[in-house]
This record gives structure tokens, sequence and C-alpha cells, in this order.
């Protein structure tokens, strides 16, 4: 005798990374009309069970995989396009900034003409709140270094692999 027992679908394809997924819980009692088309179901029969507690613990097991992609779902609207914005936002300034320091290894070079003022224009606000605040270091001006280095911690504080943001959006944190 084959017995209907409680069912845990997920009806989302794996290429989908941070999709919602939609759960689906069957029972005996659900109409037939309420379950998607392209779901199939069959009943389990319960004979060819082992013993029923691996199967529970079996649909505890899927129960939990199913609530930890749900995670996924639950993430506020602004994570992933904030990550978007700021990720090429904070390589740019750091490539910008190791560039403003192999210029500033050349100072004859004229920060006027064009492919020096691409990179002198973005930074030089940046470089201008510092310089007062940090003294040249044997005479080489390091706020390009300063700024390096906090673009780059930022952006491994907040879209590193353990960052916030990547947190935020894998787990929900």
């Amino acid at each position: 005798m084959k017995t209907p027992l409680l069912l845990i679908l997920t009806s989302v394809p794996s290429c989908m990374g941070f999709a919602p997924r939609q759960a689906l819980q069957v029972t005996a009692t659900t109409p037939s009309s309420m379950i998607p088309s392209h779901l199939q179901l069959a009943p389990i029969d319960v004979s060819d069970l082992v013993s029923i507690d691996s199967h529970v613990a079996s649909i505890g097991a899927m129960q939990e995989v199913v609530s930890s992609s749900m995670m996924i779902s639950e993430t506020e609207a602004w994570v992933q396009p904030l990550s978007a914005v700021l990720g090429p936002f904070l390589n740019f300034f750091s490539f910008a900034m190791l560039c403003r320091i192999v210029l500033s290894w050349y100072p004859t070079a004229n920060a006027n003409e064009v492919p020096f003022n691409l990179i002198v224009w973005p930074t030089e606000p940046l470089l201008r709140l510092v310089r007062g605040s940090i003294p040249p270091a044997f005479g080489v001006d390091i706020t390009p270094v300063v700024w390096l280095g906090l673009f780059s911690f930022m952006n491994e504080i907040f879209l590193g692999q353990q960052g916030l943001l990547t947190m935020k959006m894998k787990y929900g944190i």
C-alpha cells in the first residue's frame, strides 16, 4: 500500500543564484489544482523505506535546505544594487590612486595634458582633503598611498569573500 507523506519541493533552476526560491508543501489533502503541472508527485511506498526515522530525518534536512535558501529571498532590496555600484566605484578609485602613485614618480610630467589629466581630475579633490593632515614622508606625497589603502580596505570589508554585503546577500545576516 502506498501512503502519501509530506513532500517539500522547490521549483527554481539551479542557475538562478540569488533568486527567491518558491517552496511548495504538499500533503495528502492538497488539491491537485494547486500543484503546478511541471511538478510530478508520486506517493512514497512506506514499505520501501528502511525506517521512518531516517525518512523523517531526510525531511528535516530538506526543510533546512529550503529554509536556508529562503534566506536568500529575504535579503533587502538595496543590498545587491549597492554592491553592484560600490564594487566598480572602489575598483576605479583604487586603480586611479595606483596610477596617481606611478604618476608621482615622474615630477616633470604635465598634469594638464590629456593622458595625465584623466587620472588627476577624479583623484585631486580626495587628495586635497588629506594633504594638510598627512605630511610628506622623505619629501614624497604619500596621500595617494593612504587613499589606495583605504579603498582596498573598504572593498575587502564590504565586498570581499567575507564582506558585509557579501554575507548579507548569501545568508541574509
